[in-house]
């Protein structure tokens, strides 16, 4: 009988643990996420089906977050940013993509530019959004007390050659790098046009 209970918890424990990798999503137009910012793109992305765009919190122009509805008071009153995770997103005019080499203005001297900083690139990824470029990356970010934290951003170009869409997620403090890594690919892989 205690075997039998046992097998039960542990087979309930995996379940659950399974189920918690699984994170809902929800589709939103590149003009929603940056709530009308920009010049209209014919883009898309999922980000979390419980985040929402978080309105009264004093950022600048062309940045954009969104969270969990609960976190946006506590973010405007502190301006520190919620454990329990958010997307945000700016204009970067300080990358572009040159559509003829199809390359984005940083990507040759990227690793050696992290390094410099103390940063370790876990891995990258690029590919086409129907005719928009996405390059996106995992860091690897040594913090002041000596723990280490991953950073998941991306560039997607804007087919303007001076300057690109910039995307990061932080994920819930709770999640697993392998929750988080499957979120962020979700979002990534979610690019697309509309």
């Amino acid at each position: 009988m205690a075997s039998f209970l046992r097998t039960g918890i542990l087979v309930l424990l995996a379940t659950a643990s399974l189920q918690a990798v699984d994170v809902a999503m929800k589709t939103v137009s590149i003009d929603e996420f940056f709530a009308g910012q920009l010049q209209p793109l014919p883009l898309k992305l999922d980000v979390p089906k419980d985040y929402v765009h978080a309105e009264g919190l004093e950022v600048e122009d062309s940045y954009t977050y969104w969270m969990l509805p609960k976190a946006i008071k506590p973010t405007a009153d502190t301006g520190d940013l919620p454990q329990t995770g958010y997307v945000w997103g700016k204009i970067s005019l300080d990358v572009g993509y040159i559509a003829e080499t199809k390359k984005f203005t940083h990507e040759a001297e990227l690793k050696e530019e992290l390094a410099a900083a103390g940063l370790a690139l876990v891995s990258q990824k690029k590919r086409n959004a129907g005719g928009f470029a996405v390059i996106s990356y995992i860091v690897n970010h040594k913090q002041e007390d000596g723990s280490r934290r991953l950073i998941y951003s991306a560039y997607i170009a804007t087919n303007i050659e001076t300057n690109c869409i910039y995307l990061s997620y932080s994920p819930p403090s709770n999640f697993s790098k392998e929750q988080a890594a499957k979120v962020w690919d979700t979002i990534v892989d979610s690019i697309s046009k509309k």
